[in-house]
Protein backbone atom coordinates (compact mmCIF):
# COMPACT_ATOMS: atom_id res chain seq x y z
CA UNK A 1 0.00 0.00 0.00
CA UNK A 2 2.81 2.28 1.08
CA UNK A 3 3.79 1.96 -3.03
CA UNK A 4 0.55 3.05 -4.00
CA UNK A 5 0.87 6.36 -2.11
CA UNK A 6 4.45 7.26 -3.43
CA UNK A 7 3.64 6.29 -7.35
CA UNK A 8 0.83 8.60 -7.15
CA UNK A 9 2.60 11.85 -6.59
CA UNK A 10 6.64 10.22 -6.65
CA UNK A 11 6.64 12.65 -3.62
CA UNK A 12 7.28 11.45 -0.05
CA UNK A 13 6.16 12.75 3.57
CA UNK A 14 9.72 13.64 4.32
CA UNK A 15 10.21 15.94 1.23
CA UNK A 16 6.95 18.02 2.75
CA UNK A 17 8.98 18.23 6.15
CA UNK A 18 12.36 19.22 4.14
CA UNK A 19 12.58 22.96 5.50
CA UNK A 20 10.64 22.78 8.65
CA UNK A 21 11.54 21.94 12.04
CA UNK A 22 10.24 18.44 13.08
CA UNK A 23 10.63 16.21 16.08
CA UNK A 24 13.04 13.27 15.66
CA UNK A 25 13.56 10.36 18.05
CA UNK A 26 17.19 8.37 17.35
CA UNK A 27 19.31 6.24 19.12
CA UNK A 28 22.64 7.61 20.54
CA UNK A 29 25.64 6.12 22.55
CA UNK A 30 27.19 8.06 25.01
CA UNK A 31 29.17 11.00 24.28
CA UNK A 32 33.33 11.04 23.65
CA UNK A 33 35.19 12.80 26.80
CA UNK A 34 36.11 16.35 25.53
CA UNK A 35 39.64 16.20 27.35
CA UNK A 36 40.51 13.01 25.56
CA UNK A 37 38.40 12.65 21.99
CA UNK A 38 40.08 9.95 20.76
CA UNK A 39 39.60 7.42 23.66
CA UNK A 40 36.73 5.20 22.95
CA UNK A 41 33.81 5.47 25.02
CA UNK A 42 31.83 2.59 26.37
CA UNK A 43 28.01 2.47 27.62
CA UNK A 44 24.60 1.61 27.35
CA UNK A 45 22.56 3.35 24.08
CA UNK A 46 19.26 5.38 24.64
CA UNK A 47 16.49 7.12 22.57
CA UNK A 48 16.31 10.69 22.10
CA UNK A 49 13.56 12.73 21.18
CA UNK A 50 14.31 16.54 20.22
CA UNK A 51 13.46 18.42 17.44
CA UNK A 52 15.47 19.74 14.90
CA UNK A 53 15.57 21.63 11.37
CA UNK A 54 15.30 18.75 8.40
CA UNK A 55 17.53 20.11 5.71
CA UNK A 56 18.17 16.99 3.47
CA UNK A 57 17.50 13.32 3.41
CA UNK A 58 18.81 10.30 1.07
CA UNK A 59 19.27 6.79 1.11
CA UNK A 60 21.70 6.44 3.73
CA UNK A 61 19.93 8.88 6.10
CA UNK A 62 19.43 12.56 6.99
CA UNK A 63 20.64 15.79 7.60
CA UNK A 64 19.68 18.04 10.25
CA UNK A 65 20.40 20.77 12.88
CA UNK A 66 19.19 21.63 16.33
CA UNK A 67 19.64 25.59 16.50
CA UNK A 68 20.91 27.95 13.48
CA UNK A 69 24.37 28.64 15.39
CA UNK A 70 24.90 24.39 15.29
CA UNK A 71 26.48 23.07 12.73
CA UNK A 72 24.25 20.76 10.44
CA UNK A 73 24.80 16.67 11.84
CA UNK A 74 23.63 13.28 9.80
CA UNK A 75 21.66 10.71 11.50
CA UNK A 76 21.85 7.65 9.65
CA UNK A 77 18.46 5.66 9.15
CA UNK A 78 20.07 2.94 11.56
CA UNK A 79 20.15 5.56 14.08
CA UNK A 80 16.44 7.50 13.34
CA UNK A 81 13.65 5.79 14.49
CA UNK A 82 10.60 8.22 14.57
CA UNK A 83 10.23 11.51 12.92
CA UNK A 84 6.95 13.58 12.80
CA UNK A 85 6.84 16.69 10.86
CA UNK A 86 4.13 19.60 10.87
CA UNK A 87 0.92 18.39 9.16
CA UNK A 88 0.06 20.41 5.51
CA UNK A 89 -2.46 22.65 7.45
CA UNK A 90 0.54 23.70 9.91
CA UNK A 91 2.77 24.56 7.60
CA UNK A 92 0.69 26.80 5.48
CA UNK A 93 0.14 28.77 8.12
CA UNK A 94 4.03 28.50 8.71
CA UNK A 95 4.56 29.59 5.07
CA UNK A 96 1.80 32.41 5.23
CA UNK A 97 3.84 34.22 8.71
CA UNK A 98 7.17 33.63 6.98
CA UNK A 99 6.10 35.20 3.67
CA UNK A 100 4.61 38.32 5.70
CA UNK A 101 8.13 38.30 7.95
CA UNK A 102 10.07 38.50 4.67
CA UNK A 103 7.82 40.67 2.50
CA UNK A 104 6.77 37.58 0.36
CA UNK A 105 10.16 38.07 -0.87
CA UNK A 106 12.00 34.71 0.28
CA UNK A 107 11.27 30.99 1.47
CA UNK A 108 11.93 30.04 5.15
CA UNK A 109 15.18 29.37 6.65
CA UNK A 110 16.47 27.68 9.52
CA UNK A 111 16.82 31.01 10.99
CA UNK A 112 13.69 32.44 10.25
CA UNK A 113 11.61 29.40 11.60
CA UNK A 114 13.19 29.48 15.06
Amino acid sequence: MAEERGTATDKTVLSDWVGYWVFITYMSGPNLDQSEPAKPVKGQPEAITASFYLESYGPLGIEARRATDIPTIFISWGAVMYIQGPPPEVRVQIDKEMSKQSGGEAGPTPESRN
